[in-house]
């Protein structure tokens, strides 16, 4: 199988068309949104307007203020005062309301397309072939359907409202400065070249450690999923301290780039600081020599240097936001762009409730990659009721016949057929309802025994449900559990033995009643004597029903009446197992491998031990 890829972080490789089209998928609010730039321009025009006001009223603080000259008492305009000042209050607060509104709907749109993005995240997931799954890792699937999406929308709020908010107050306090003061305004904007080429450099060169640290911080997340999740293996070959001590290297990494990029991003607000201390020191000069500069318009002054100068503080944020926004997008749309498994047929088969189950392979050709062909060639009938076992050494292609049948993965060229038509003329959900299937690898979820047996058939009765665990022989340890067959099963049915949990995905697959049965080593985790129990049992259940069990222990499979024995992707042998002994060929050699201690792989002569 194709190896699977790992985590990915770093910058995008296409920026501009990523960005484009996570612009358009928000275009199904694009009127909503259009009203949350405009609460967020009305609030940053008001935020400009403010000082304006500010500084007029410093200016005409002359006109409200009277002095006595025989009393020398100072008598102040109070209504004037008020008026003016509680004109400025009302619009601070109308600035607050409108911010706050702003992003309580930002936040919302937010919500909704983070929702329908994992709503398409999961039904892409549900279009995608088998082979997908193989070549990836489920944390990294499950990363991009959420973690990404998570960090798109947490992001896109922050990044609209605040370029939002940044262009208008820059824009609104240049044309305010000009207004209220060319002179001044020009000295205000002589030093914006320079802070801006600062605070580019810095925000550059943390920009390159921050994608140091989400690298580090990916490869952090995989070796702990890794480590918990083989901690067995791990405990058993005493291999504790070497993980600790590759923890401990990559989370010193991590933590070393993560300060790195604080310390650099750090530089950013007291450089700042400093060029607008510069910038006071010139307005007040400037002011102190130029006739006509009011106490009011200095004021003004001071207040939009910090006012205009914000922006550039929130560049360096900003940027490595939105890298961060596209790289997650890109990783997300990479998933959504991942080629489908080719659709049903518009007039597939769906009622297969007549079907004999007379299967055919015929000349079948398929494989995982192009580079290594696994079947160049092969033939197979299957007649109604028939039980066809298949054995054969690790990586013989047992288990891909059984995928192929399901349409788990296409052919590259031949056919499959099921009652003379082709499987590609089923739909999908119809042929694979004719299946059973128990797997070596047993999958139950969280939930009570009843439901996960009952998940074999949904409409089953709690007297089936019964049944069926009785004839997978699991009723007896089941009724020792407490609460029963209401006993909670954790996550993967952790809290039971690995006996068990297959003996429970035994009893789901007898409960579904399939036409076809698919056993993969499904008794290869319980003891012999459960093992003699359970093939007493399936071979009931297996009277004039199509089945197929793979095998490693060929004691399980010396009644079936066809026997086909694989080897690097062909079948080399095929009959019963008295005919294939008689042989004396491979599969003989598997058998006298297992019983006699003898290895199939040897040459004539060697001694075995």
């Amino acid at each position: 199988m194709p190896p699977r890829r790992g985590n990915t972080y770093g910058r995008p490789k296409n920026f501009k068309g990523t960005m484009g089209r996570l612009i358009r998928d928000f275009k199904t609010q694009k009127w909503t949104i259009l009203v949350v730039i405009l609460l967020t321009v009305a609030s940053g025009v008001i935020s400009v307007i403010n000082p304006v006001i500010l500084g007029d009223t410093l200016n005409s603080m002359a006109d409200v203020i009277e002095i006595n000259p025989s009393t020398g008492l100072i008598n102040i305009d109070w209504p004037d005062v008020y008026r003016a000042f509680g004109l400025m209050l009302g619009l601070y607060t109308a600035t607050a309301i409108l911010s706050w509104l702003a992003t309580f709907i930002i936040e919302k749109v937010v919500h909704i397309w983070v929702y329908e993005q994992r709503a398409r995240v999961k039904e892409k997931l549900d279009r995608l072939p088998l082979k997908y799954f193989d070549a990836n890792q489920a944390g990294e699937i499950l990363s991009r359907g959420t973690n990404d999406i998570d960090n798109i929308g947490r992001n896109f709020a922050t990044v609209s409202t605040s370029v939002t908010s940044s262009i208008t107050i820059l824009i609104g306090g240049i044309i305010a400065m000009f207004v209220t003061n060319w002179i001044l305004t020009l000295v205000v904007l002589a030093m914006f070249p320079l802070l801006m080429a600062i605070v580019l450099f810095l925000a550059k060169r943390s920009r390159k450690q921050f994608k140091v640290y989400r690298k580090k911080y990916g490869n952090l997340e995989s070796i702990i999923e890794e480590d918990y999740s083989g901690y067995m293996v791990l405990k058993l070959f005493g291999h504790e301290e070497d993980a600790v001590a590759k923890f401990d290297e990559i989370n010193e990494d991590m933590t070393e780039a993560d300060r790195k990029s604080q310390w650099i991003s750090g530089f950013i607000f007291p450089t700042m600081r400093f060029m607008y201390n510069l910038g006071f020191v010139a307005v007040s000069v400037v002011a102190g020599i130029t006739q006509g500069t009011g106490i009011g318009d200095l004021v003004a002054f001071i207040i939009f240097l910090n006012l205009v100068g914000s922006p550039f503080q929130q560049l360096g944020q900003m940027a490595s936001t939105i890298e961060s926004m596209a790289a997650a997008g890109e990783r997300t749309y990479a998933l959504l762009d991942e080629q489908e498994q080719s659709p049903d047929a518009k007039d597939a088969i769906t009622d297969v409730s007549k079907v004999q189950v007379k299967i055919d392979f015929e000349h079948v050709v398929f494989s995982y990659t192009e580079d290594k062909p696994l079947f160049t060639d092969i033939n197979l009938n299957v007649k109604p009721g028939e039980m066809v076992a298949i054995v054969g050494p690790t990586g013989a292609g047992k288990t891909t016949i059984v995928n192929l049948l399901m349409r788990f993965y296409e052919i590259n060229a031949g056919s499959i057929k099921l009652d003379d038509v082709d499987i590609r003329n089923y739909s999908r959900s119809a042929l694979r309802s004719l299946f059973g299937m128990v797997l070596q690898d047993t999958w139950l979820f969280a939930g009570s025994i009843r439901e996960n047996i009952r998940y074999g058939r949904s409409d089953a009765t709690d007297e089936e449900v019964i049944e069926a665990a009785k004839a997978a022989r699991a009723h007896h340890f089941i009724k020792t559990l407490s609460g029963g067959y209401d006993f909670e099963l954790n996550e993967d049915g952790t809290n039971i033995s690995q006996g068990q949990r297959q003996l429970i995905t035994i009893a789901r697959a007898l409960l579904s009643q399939p036409k076809i049965m698919i056993l993969d080593e499904a008794t290869s985790s319980v003891d012999t004597r459960t093992e003699k129990a359970i093939q007493d049992a399936m071979e009931q259940s297996l009277k004039n029903r199509t089945s197929f069990v793979i095998a490693h222990r060929l004691s399980t499979i010396k009644n079936a009446k066809t026997i086909l024995v694989m080897n690097k992707g062909n079948i080399v042998e095929m009959g019963s197992h008295e005919e294939l002994l008689a042989k004396n060929g491979f599969y003989a050699d598997l058998y006298n491998a297992q019983f006699l201690g003898q290895n199939p792989m040897a040459k004539e002569g060697e001694i075995v031990s």
